[in-house]
This record gives C-alpha cells, sequence and structure tokens, in this order.
C-alpha cells in the first residue's frame, strides 16, 4: 500500500534484464521468448492488472507501472528496442564488455534500483526480472527501507534471490498467464450461474464469485495460484469485484477465506497462496512436510530449492523423461512439462509441472540434453543429483560424504537410478 493516503494505487517500479530473461524463457519455449521480447505490452499489462499484492491480504490496490527499465546489449537484441520504447521503456543500452559476451546491465540495474529508492516519487514496489544472483543485496537493501519487492527468474541459480523478496513470480505461472500460453479452458458459463432473489446486490455478487471460484478449483488438476484465480474470477465477473471491493470483503484473500466447502481450501503459507481440493489436490504447503525424505533433502529443497518429491516420483519423472516425453520434444518445452506431469498422474504419483520445469531448466542450464537416446532414466537420475550437489556447492552448503550419498539416494533411487 502507498505511504500516501490520498495515492489510490501502488507505485511500482519494473527493471528487466533483457538477455538474462529472454535467453531463460526461450529455453522453456520458442514462442514465450518471442512473445517477451515482442509483445511487452502484453505481460506489463498482467503486472499491472492480473498480478494482485506481492503479500497475502495486503488491499488490492492497483498496481501502475511508473517506471519501466530494460537493459539490453544492442548488438545481439537492438532488434527488439521498438517493441519497448513502444510499451513505455526507457532501454539503456549494455554493450558486451568482454569476449565472454558479460555486460553491464547488473551494475546499470542495481544503480538505477538504488536511484529510485532515493527518488522523490515513494515507490511502494520494485519489481526484478532477471537470474542474477548478484542482485540479493540490493534486494535486502529494500527491505530494509521497508518496500516490497518481486522478482521473475529463469535460472536455478537464482534460489538465494527468493529469500531476499516479498513475492517470486513462479515462471509457469509467468508462462501461462502473462504470455498467454496457458492450457485452453472452456469458457465458464457466467449466463448459467443462478442468481438468489436478494435485495443486496451484493449478496448476488458473493454467491456469484463463490461459483465461480469452485469451478475453477473443480476444474484443475492441481491446486490454483490465487492470483490466477482472481484473474478468472475477474473475467467472468467483470468490473463489479473491483468496484465492491470483493462483494464487501476487501480483498480475495479475505473472500475465499469465508468460504466453507469441504472441497475448497486455501493455503497461504507462500505467496501468492493457493486454491486447491483437499480430496484431490496435495497442499502446497503441505506437501514439504508429509513427503517422506531424509532430513538433508528439506535442507537441499530451502537452500536450492529442489522439488521435495519422494523418491518414487523422482523415479517416475525420470523413466517418463526418457520414454514418453522425449517423443514430444519437438512440440517445445511447455508441452513437455504438462505431458509428464500428467504421465505421472496416471501412474499414480504426483509431480507438479512446476517441479518438472525445475529439472529441465537445470538440464539446459548445466548444458545437459535430456534428449539423448543413449541415456536412460539412470543418467538423467544421475545428472541431476549431480545438479543439485552442484548448486549446493555453490550456495557454500557443506554436506558430509554420507549426506550427498543420502542425496543421491533420495534422487536416485536404491539402484542408483530409475528403472526403465
Amino acid at each position: 500500500m502507498s505511504n500516501h493516503p490520498d495515492i489510490a494505487y501502488r507505485r511500482a517500479a519494473l527493471f528487466v534484464d533483457f538477455e538474462n530473461i529472454h535467453i531463460g524463457l526461450t529455453t522453456s519455449s520458442a514462442e514465450a521468448g518471442h512473445r517477451f521480447a515482442t509483445q511487452p505490452g502484453l505481460w506489463v499489462d498482467w503486472l499491472e492488472n492480473s498480478l494482485g499484492p506481492l503479500m497475502i491480504d495486503a488491499e488490492e490496490q492497483p498496481r501502475k507501472l511508473l517506471r519501466r527499465i530494460c537493459y539490453l546489449d544492442p548488438a545481439r537484441s537492438g532488434k527488439y528496442r521498438v517493441y519497448f520504447t513502444r510499451a513505455g521503456f526507457r532501454v539503456v543500452d549494455c554493450p558486451s564488455l568482454t569476449s565472454m559476451g558479460k555486460n553491464s546491465a547488473d551494475i546499470h540495474m542495481v544503480l538505477d534500483i538504488l536511484d529510485t529508492l532515493t527518488h522523490p516519487v515513494y515507490y511502494d514496489e520494485f519489481i526484478v526480472l532477471s537470474a542474477d544472483a548478484d542482485f540479493t543485496p540490493v534486494l535486502q537493501r529494500l527491505r530494509e527501507h521497508d518496500r516490497r519487492s518481486a522478482i521473475l527468474t529463469a535460472n536455478p541459480a537464482a534460489a538465494a534471490m527468493h529469500a531476499a523478496c516479498d513475492f517470486a513470480i513462479p515462471d509457469v505461472i509467468f508462462l501461462d498467464e502473462a504470455l498467454g500460453l496457458g492450457e485452453p479452458e472452456a469458457e465458464p458459463e457466467a449466463a448459467t450461474i443462478k442468481q438468489p432473489d436478494h435485495d443486496s446486490p451484493d449478496d448476488a455478487l458473493h454467491t456469484k464469485i463463490q461459483s465461480i471460484v469452485r469451478d475453477l478449483v473443480a476444474e484443475s488438476k492441481s491446486p490454483i495460484a490465487m492470483a490466477k484465480a482472481a484473474h478468472e474470477v475477474r473475467k467472468v465477473a467483470g468490473s463489479a469485484v473491483d468496484t465492491t471491493a470483493w462483494a464487501g470483503s476487501g480483498s480475495f484473500g479475505k473472500f475465499v477465506a469465508g468460504i466453507v466447502d469441504e472441497h475448497l481450501q486455501v493455503a497461504i503459507g507462500r505467496s501468492p497462496g493457493w486454491l486447491f481440493d483437499p480430496t484431490r489436490h496435495t497442499p502446497p504447503e503441505v506437501e514439504a512436510s508429509a513427503v517422506d525424505v531424509p532430513e538433508v533433502a528439506r535442507r537441499i529443497n530451502h537452500v536450492v530449492r529442489a522439488p521435495l518429491l519422494p523418491t518414487s516420483a523422482y523415479t517416475c519423472l525420470f523413466d517418463v523423461l526418457a520414454g514418453d516425453a522425449r517423443s514430444m520434444a519437438g512440440s517445445g518445452q511447455v508441452a513437455v512439462e504438462r505431458a509428464a506431469r500428467d504421465i505421472c498422474a496416471e501412474r499414480g504419483e504426483t509431480v507438479s509441472r512446476q517441479a518438472v520445469h525445475f529439472v529441465l531448466v537445470n538440464y539446459s542450464y548445466n548444458g545437459i540434453s535430456w534428449t539423448t537416446p543413449e541415456w536412460d532414466a539412470n543418467v538423467l537420475a544421475s545428472q541431476f543429483a549431480d545438479s543439485m550437489l552442484k548448486l549446493a556447492a555453490d550456495a557454500q552448503m557443506a554436506l558430509t560424504d554420507d549426506e550427498q550419498a543420502e542425496v543421491r539416494q533420495w534422487i536416485q533411487g536404491g539402484q542408483g537410478g530409475a528403472q526403465i
């Protein structure tokens, strides 16, 4: 919320490390990279109007990205400049300074972030699109000044940044919602929702929103992010949700918290919160504590964000990647992630799309081609375990030989890898 009571919106600043994010998104999906680079207005609109508060139950004021700065290498990405200038960005040229292609985007971004922190205009929120873990200190500085911050990363080495910000935008949510690559869904039948004969319009709207929320959760194969749910409600119910402050509830978080339904629960331990059906879904915040894994696995999860799946789920995932999913590689990573998730579910294992995404991004980041025909599930499991141990070492996480063996046992299984 703005520190100025007369301001009815959040003042936000957006800083985009273009090459850093573009490369990561293109790895996930060529179309995602293309849309990010050529349609910035698309995802800027999502950040302003659909992302929602960076903290649970904060007042749902609109967000305005008053400052928009994009940092790019003119030699590599100059052709995309026009798209960003037309979307209201100030573009800062950051040419390569070394033969390895390193540019000065990070230092330019840090200087501009600190400049914005002391700007005469008070900025409530700072949104940083970069996977460079060097930004961790500046995020900590923002927190010391009581400013909200959010990051979008496309790089597994940036796990340390997550704890330093208020909200890490899930990359699969950014792909699906901000870039419009989500799975096609049937249009909600808003016209068929029965409205009770109440005197108060808010009562009718309250019932309508509840019906929409219940339908969203019922139709979803996995927990649904509250930000996405709120966006879908707005699409169906229209501007009335804002003009009535969510039918008098004040915020979407408070609205769903008041719904009494055995098939609808709210998990708010981690932004942006999740809605789920406890009879069908694994609660996002319960999953980490319920999985039977060694204690060192929980530490690995906390430090490098390795999916906290049971060994049987990892075994299934690597088997799927070495088999059915490999034949779909030509369809793009987004399609592979969804297919792998669904095939694992058919085999009785709960593996979220975010978990599949994490594994595939790690392969890409480490130069591992998981589609290599000669590499079976055992090899893929071993390579992923190697990458997790390397990330842990890079984060200065000291592990004994026995603990490293436990990590391998957890990821690779008792036979040194998944069985085909």
